[in-house]
């Protein structure tokens, strides 16, 4: 069995509370995550490191869930005083780096959804200010599903598990039963389906609008995929380790199959998805408003590829109806 070490590294975010990196103290030393590069998170990563005695300069690894800056932000910093080795999935790459491209494709969305311009504002100055608190790193390797990371002892293995972000990935330790979940499994709370943007081509597009992947359908099929696993418990990014894993999964399934219904009993002839946004989350403030946007567009888009509704882009403005 792997000793991985939980340290809790905080967060500014309201109500999220902290994030966990988790720490391998085995050769070789290797982190899971790395928390936001802010000056706060950093000394706590390094107590956090010293109470299991393992220094910064020890680490030799960093595996990364995904590339949300709580996740992410301090990794860069963390390479350039050890020189470990960073992996992430690729599909993590547009956003890790902050690519236009991904930036635009957001924007345009947006706009197409007539999204408040103020909203689209702040949302650009959110991104802005997420390249201040987690730089894009200066050399990763790309991790694939499947892929085993040995240790002095054991050994994890990569699970690709997308949808709350594009390249999503928990690590498993298969003989502790243990898996490193992310934020793909919370206890208390649904990880959100965030809107992604993805490359032409990419399998997993929106058949309607191919520049943005379909990230509920993502999410309920990574949900099947840990159903299946043998676990003991679910080291998660946020909040308390889960000991029923499906139990969770099935709370998960039950909520976005209650809020697909309830979209679909809204569409009536034609809705904006902003609208829709409006009345499902009226009190929801700053960037959180980002989060209710991709929350209806993922639900919205799945009940096209489910036949249940129809969309429609009509003078540059999208718009989704219930299919006759």
């Amino acid at each position: 069995m792997l000793p991985i070490h939980q340290i809790p590294v905080p967060t500014p975010f309201p109500g999220l509370g902290p994030v966990y990196v988790y720490l391998v103290r085995q050769d070789p030393v290797t982190l899971i995550d790395a928390g936001l590069g802010l000056p706060d998170c950093r000394d706590a990563l390094q107590a956090g490191l010293a109470a299991h005695g393992v220094g910064l300069r020890d680490v030799r690894r960093i595996l990364l869930t995904h590339a949300h800056v709580d996740h992410f932000g301090l990794a860069a910093w963390i390479q350039e005083e050890s020189g470990a080795e960073v992996w992430m999935h690729p599909d993590e790459q547009a956003k890790a780096e902050g690519a236009p491209w991904w930036r635009d494709c957001l924007v345009r969305t947006m706009e197409e959804a007539e999204v408040d311009a103020a909203v689209i504002a702040m949302a650009r100055e959110f991104w802005r200010m997420e390249r201040l608190v987690g730089g894009p790193v200066a050399a990763w390797q790309p991790l694939a599903d499947g892929q085993r990371f040995p240790f002095e002892g054991g050994e994890l293995e990569a699970l690709h598990l997308p949808g709350h972000a594009l390249g999503h990935t928990g690590f498993l330790d298969r003989e502790a039963r243990t898996l490193i979940g992310g934020d793909h499994l919370l206890e208390g709370v649904t990880p959100n389906p965030i809107m992604e943007p993805v490359l032409p081509g990419h399998p997993d597009a929106v058949p309607h609008d191919p520049a943005r992947a379909l990230t509920l359908a993502q999410f309920l099929r990574s949900l099947d995929r840990v159903a299946g696993l043998d676990l003991e418990r679910v080291l998660p990014g946020h909040g308390p380790v889960i000991t029923d894993h499906r139990s969770v999964v099935e709370r998960y399934r039950t909520k976005h199959a209650h809020r697909l219904d309830a979209v679909l009993e809204r569409l009536g002839a034609g809705r904006s998805p902003w609208e829709l946004t409006r009345e499902f989350y009226p009190r929801v403030q700053g960037f959180d408003q980002f989060l209710a946007f991709s929350e209806v567009m993922a639900h919205l888009d799945l009940l096209v590829v489910q036949g249940r509704a129809r969309f429609d882009r009509l003078s540059g403005f999208s718009r989704y109806r219930a299919a006759m």
